[in-house]
């Protein structure tokens, strides 16, 4: 008997190093953002549903994202001229957020509240130099949308989504 007790605090120990072991594999199977993002879609979405495109119809971006969370996003307008003239002939000239918006960072993704966070180091717009920024995202298999919230004086946030880019097939030798 004294014998057979001896074997329990291996068998708890051996309990407490599996159930340990699920729990770090659990950790690293929540979604990544790790890899290159292009964009798919950027628009802002108003308190009527309506939609409207300050980059224009089609715009340009990659999102970049290392493994240890570290990115780089940048998106552009699509037709790229600063100023156009409206119906009348009058020039209008875009607001510097229309043209492109670019930042670095890091980020991380919680699952649990659906938020990302980006820690943005330097971006285009100045006012965004080391602040910290929550958005709400959906991540689809690889299509990722997260909304930019409102500005102060707009009824709309920015939407963005991303598609994630296929990994380039090996070119094979002739």
């Amino acid at each position: 008997m004294r014998h057979a007790l001896s074997y329990i605090p291996c068998v708890l120990l051996a309990a407490l190093v599996s159930n340990q072991a699920g729990m770090a594999t659990d950790y690293r199977v929540k979604p990544s953002l790790e890899g290159t993002w292009t964009l798919k879609a950027a628009y802002d979405l108003h308190k009527d549903c309506s939609k409207s495109f300050g980059f224009g119809p089609a715009p340009a971006g990659t999102l970049l994202v290392d493994h240890a969370g570290s990115y780089s996003l940048q998106i552009y307008r699509s037709n790229r001229p600063t100023s156009a003239t409206d119906a009348e002939g009058r020039q209008i000239d875009f607001k510097p957020n229309e043209i492109a918006s670019t930042h670095y960072g890091r980020l991380s993704l919680d699952p649990a509240s659906h938020t990302v966070t980006f820690h943005i180091e330097h971006a285009y717009n100045l006012l965004w130099n080391g602040t910290v920024q929550v958005r709400p995202y959906v991540l689809s298999g690889d299509e990722l949308s997260y909304q930019v919230p409102a500005q102060p004086g707009s009824d709309a946030v920015a939407v963005s989504v991303w598609q994630r880019a296929k990994p380039a097939s090996p070119a094979s030798d002739p």
